[in-house]
């Protein structure tokens, strides 16, 4: 089974049932290995407490992890693959979320175009 680093964008539509996911990405989520990185989690709470992102009631990570998927926290070694990426990305959650899935052999799952852009090997338009 091919196991998925979701994009923080792919998580909020996957929790929330937004039609921009789109039927084949849902069907992808459902058949895979998911994992979700604690740093998209941190990212949902800041933009949540500035009043730009509505969540759930309730703690995320236990909705994650009720749906199956699997929490990566953020490991020094992560922060570390940052830098020898050299990451051309400006968002540093971007950059973070990058290096996790090269570090943990994952394929970043994304419709970030920037991302998606940097033409890296593991990351998939989801």
């Amino acid at each position: 089974m091919k196991r998925y680093l979701l994009d923080t964008h792919l998580i909020y539509w996957w929790m929330t049932g937004d039609a921009r996911l789109g039927e084949a990405t849902q069907r992808l989520i459902e058949k895979s290995e998911i994992v979700v990185s604690t740093a998209s989690v941190w990212e949902m709470l800041l933009k949540n407490a500035r009043g730009k992102l509505p969540l759930p009631e309730g703690l995320i990570t236990e909705q994650l992890e009720a749906q199956g998927f699997v929490l990566l926290p953020i490991l020094p070694r992560h922060l570390e693959a940052v830098r020898s990426l050299a990451c051309a990305h400006p968002d540093p959650f971007d950059c973070l979320l990058i290096a996790q899935a090269h570090d943990e052999r994952l394929t970043l799952l994304t419709r970030d175009a920037a991302i998606l852009g940097l033409g890296l090997d593991g990351v998939v338009k989801g």
